[in-house]
């Protein structure tokens, strides 16, 4: 019998990934010791590393790996009664058990917890799932509450700032590919709000891009600079308040006169009524959009050049 400790380090998976999938998928059962302290037999072992080759060696997630598992399972036993711990309604998505007890802890302003929940749900899902289901919709959520009233502008800015910290973690990771032209993100002065921008930066930096993030609340004027020095190609912008979209237009055609070849992508509910000027570099919130502007813009784009 192996220690949680023991058989992480045997398989080369963190202690709370292992807890992770027990608790969510049942594909291991230890039993406890005379402390309360898991103890995992060799058949524990040998499920855990099987789970971990799938997703190594065929690139699958931990719920697809779950249900080849249950499909072995009944293949080497095919008139037993399937085992309800492989039972394909545990691979189900409850993200909202996660976004639920992610809000409590982060309204209690508990640090620790919430890291420790954001943890789970990384070892469950595929970041894209975490940060689409789960971060940013609690986000939103919390938002909503703090205009209502429901909770303070500090249990605001606390699950602002944890939830970002975890962002620009996972977002420095992400390898770059040089010769992909190079991006700045931001909110301009008097946007506060900047999930939508999160996600986009995202998905562009999972693709190799190098994305500056300014975030919110970014003055316009102070960005010819950086785009010169930087050799910046592509200008991603978010705007909830539809109130700053004519000085934003206004810049953008500056930029365009001076920067030809600067390319412009913009998102968030403020673009709703903007004018023809800009509308054509407006996108829907939605993957599918994104991946045919990736495609056409950024796959046929040259590798960026020094500004004249």
């Amino acid at each position: 019998m192996y220690s949680i400790k023991k058989a992480s380090e045997m398989l080369g998976i963190p202690a709370v990934t292992i807890r992770a999938w027990e608790t969510r998928y049942q594909i291991v059962a230890p039993i406890r010791g005379a402390g309360g302290h898991r103890l995992y037999s060799d058949t524990d072992i040998n499920t855990l590393k099987w789970i971990k080759i799938q997703m190594e060696e065929n690139k699958v997630k931990v719920s697809e790996a779950v249900w080849l598992l249950k499909q072995r399972h009944i293949e080497e036993h095919p008139f037993e009664k399937p085992i309800e711990k492989f039972a394909v309604t545990q691979v189900r998505k409850p993200y909202e058990d996660l976004m639920d007890k992610l809000y409590e802890h982060l309204v209690d302003l508990n640090t620790f917890q919430s890291h420790e929940t954001i943890d789970l749900a990384f070892a469950l899902y595929h970041y894209d799932e975490v940060f689409h289901h789960i971060l940013v919709p609690v986000l939103y959520r919390m938002g909503e509450e703090w205009e209502r009233g429901d909770v303070t502008t500090a249990q605001e800015h606390f699950s602002s700032q944890l939830i970002m910290q975890r962002f620009t973690q996972f977002f420095r990771i992400l390898p770059i590919y040089p010769d992909l032209p190079k991006v700045i993100a931001l909110c301009p002065e008097g946007e506060h709000h900047h999930m939508g921008l999160m996600l986009f930066s995202l998905f562009l930096r999972k693709r190799g891009m190098d994305v500056i993030y300014l975030g919110p609340n970014t003055p316009l004027n102070d960005l010819y600079q950086l785009i010169e020095m930087k050799q910046i190609l592509v200008v991603a912008i978010s705007v909830t308040d539809p109130e700053l979209i004519e000085t934003l237009e206004n810049w953008i055609e500056e930029c365009r006169e001076q920067y030809p070849e600067l390319k412009f992508v913009l998102g968030g509910t403020g673009f709703q009524h903007c004018s023809p000027r800009i509308f054509p570099y407006v996108q829907p919130d939605d993957q599918r959009e994104w991946d045919k502007w990736y495609e056409s813009e950024i796959m046929t784009a040259k590798p960026a050049h020094a500004h004249t």
